[in-house]
């Protein structure tokens, strides 16, 4: 995990839970958002990166960004197939998103009922209908 400082991480974390425990701190934490970025920055522990994962404590309010890794790794959250779709569409705007992706943007209030459910009709086609493409 070259790269990857969990002390730094949870130097950085602490501070910033009520918990002064990081297990029982990591559970404060919930994902609010992520972004990719073509520009280089570093993930509090330490790490370059490109994919960052901004999350809000719930019990203090505090905000920050970990990378990919770090929210994977050590706070449990899982968005590999999120960044997986988000990266399809950037290489590709007329790909179709992924389970992961139209989850997380329902969730944040991206999408209306129709375009979620249009959205989830067509993830898995590879050609889109007359129709469906006006």
């Amino acid at each position: 995990m070259e790269g990857h400082n969990f002390e730094r991480l949870k130097a950085h974390i602490l501070p910033r839970s009520v918990a002064q425990e990081f297990n029982a701190a990591r559970s404060e934490w919930d994902l609010m958002y992520v972004e990719m970025s073509d520009e280089p920055d570093h993930c509090p522990c330490g790490q370059q990166i490109f994919e960052h994962c901004y999350i809000r404590n719930r019990l203090t309010r505090s905000e920050t960004y970990v990378g990919n890794v770090c929210i994977n790794r050590f706070l449990g959250i899982d968005t590999g197939n999120l960044f997986d779709g988000l990266k399809r569409i950037r290489d590709d705007p007329s790909a179709n998103a992924n389970e992961s992706l139209i989850e997380y943007a329902r969730r944040n209030g991206f999408l209306f009922d129709k375009e979620y459910q249009f959205l989830h009709s067509t993830k898995l086609k590879r050609k889109l209908s007359g129709p469906q493409l006006r």
